[in-house]
């Protein structure tokens, strides 16, 4: 009886309607964890650090619990959100002094400009993998 239920598939075991967590789903997540993890680390020199290493922090530890249970999409999607508002705005405050080529320059080029431009573009980054990985998660019960 045990080595029945040790190995029996997923429709046995949840029921035929669930749906599980495939391993690249896995993997994606903690690789991102791992990435906005890092990105906590390059904030600690940062002017006004803390409000991004917050913001790293929560998608980091977001991407890391989401594979692990479905109720894990109402935090991940709430730092989705925010990060995608802080991004917008941010965004909306250069998008007349900076080209796409401009964030690749020295910042001292542009000035602040480039700097709130590539703060936009990490929370644009935050926004679209915490929501794409959400909205994934949710369909898997």
């Amino acid at each position: 009886m045990c080595a029945a239920v040790l190995q029996c598939g997923a429709g046995v075991r949840y029921g035929l309607g669930v749906k599980p967590v495939p391993t690249w789903f896995i993997a994606v997540c903690w690789v991102m964890a791992v990435g906005f993890s890092i990105c906590v680390g390059l904030q600690y020199n940062d002017p006004d650090p803390i409000r991004w290493m917050l913001i790293y922090g929560s998608a980091a530890v977001a991407c890391a619990i989401l594979p692990a249970r479905r109720v894990f999409v109402v935090p991940a999607v709430a730092v989705g959100l925010i990060a995608a508002i802080w991004g917008a705005y941010l965004g909306h405050q250069v998008k007349d002094m900076l080209e796409m080529s401009d964030l690749f320059l020295k910042m001292h080029e542009k000035g602040g400009a480039v700097e709130v431009g590539r703060e936009a573009g990490g929370l644009g980054l935050v926004a679209i993998t915490l929501l794409l990985a959400s909205g994934f998660r949710a369909l898997r019960t």
